[in-house]
């Protein structure tokens, strides 16, 4: 098989995309769009799994917070039903080629109750990034201060997640707040889209892991994901393929062969135009390549990784 048929039949699984947010708030369509993430474009891939997020913005709380994510929740299913012929939940037995995972970024959706998490449940929410930057009623974002980790409801609302086998997301999530989750999680948890802490921006630094968090989601057998935002990649421009490389080298050498993928953050942040879109993932596959990066090793955190992690909770 020559290189290009290789690259040809790449696969693809990201752990996070804002597309169906912005799509709902600008009135466009799944299937074709000029965001950077489209049905039509992601069908190039050999196979396609995407886990599309509700973002949560930190200015809404309480049924204000529950109120936007019904209305999302609402334009999703929709989006789902009129590109039924193309694409099925992931959890669906149905063979297809290109499946989708629904997520919430940002616990505010869940308005501070139980009864908030279990309509999340009802509406195959299977992922929660438990906050945003700022503190809401579980836990204390990346940005908030002080930095109070999980709250009482918190700990009580990861059980309840557990229970109902929706996946925490420590993303976003404050220091403190991660090393709460891993003291009272009792199932794997996962950190959708951060990068390792190699960059001096400030911005970085908050959001990014450092190599103890990497191999403690190693140790709990959860999820990594790569995110493309520049500031998570390099400072001062440095934000492109070369970045990537250095991120994800430095995840492997920490250990996380098997917990790393890609959770890009397409329409959720602007990254560098040879970046930016759905299909250039094919690019950065190419460039590790380029790079003797093992081809099976590419597969896995491409595709693999993931879709083992997410395989289990069906």
């Amino acid at each position: 098989m020559t290189f290009d048929e290789r690259i040809a039949l790449m696969k693809l699984f990201d752990l996070h995309c804002d597309t169906i947010t912005v799509l709902e708030e600008q009135g466009k369509q799944l299937f074709a769009n000029d965001l950077q993430v489209s049905l039509e474009r992601a069908a190039d891939y050999d196979a396609f799994a995407q886990i599309f997020a509700v973002f949560i913005p930190d200015t809404l709380r309480g049924q204000a917070a529950v109120a936007y994510f019904d209305r999302v929740h609402a334009f999703y299913e929709k989006q789902m039903q009129k590109n039924s012929d193309l694409i099925f939940s992931y959890f669906d037995s149905k063979d297809t080629k290109m499946k989708a995972i629904l997520s919430v970024e940002g616990g505010a959706a869940a308005a501070g109750t139980i009864e908030g998490l279990r309509h999340l449940s009802d509406c195959d929410v299977r992922l929660m990034t438990l906050t945003w930057n700022a503190q809401n009623e579980i836990a204390s974002g990346c940005w908030a201060e002080p930095d109070t980790g999980l709250t009482a409801f918190g700990i009580n609302a990861l059980r309840e997640m557990e229970r109902l086998s929706m996946v925490a997301d420590v993303s976003h999530l404050s220091k403190r707040g991660f090393w709460d989750v891993a003291e009272h999680a009792k199932k794997p948890f996962v950190a959708s889209h951060s990068n390792c802490d190699l960059t001096e921006n400030e911005y970085g630094r908050r959001r990014n892991l450092d190599d103890a968090q990497i191999r403690c989601l190693v140790e709990r057998g959860g999820l990594m994901g790569i995110n493309l935002c520049p500031d998570f990649l390099g400072d001062k421009g440095d934000a492109s393929f070369d970045a990537v490389y250095r991120h994800i080298s430095h995840a492997l050498d920490t250990g996380a062969e098997h917990i790393l993928a890609m959770g890009c953050d397409l329409d959720g942040c602007d990254p560098l135009p040879e970046l930016a879109a759905v299909e250039k993932l094919r690019d950065i596959y190419e460039y590790l390549l380029s790079k003797n990066m093992n081809e099976a090793l590419c597969e896995r955190i491409f595709y693999g990784n993931a879709d083992k992690f997410f395989g289990s909770l069906a």
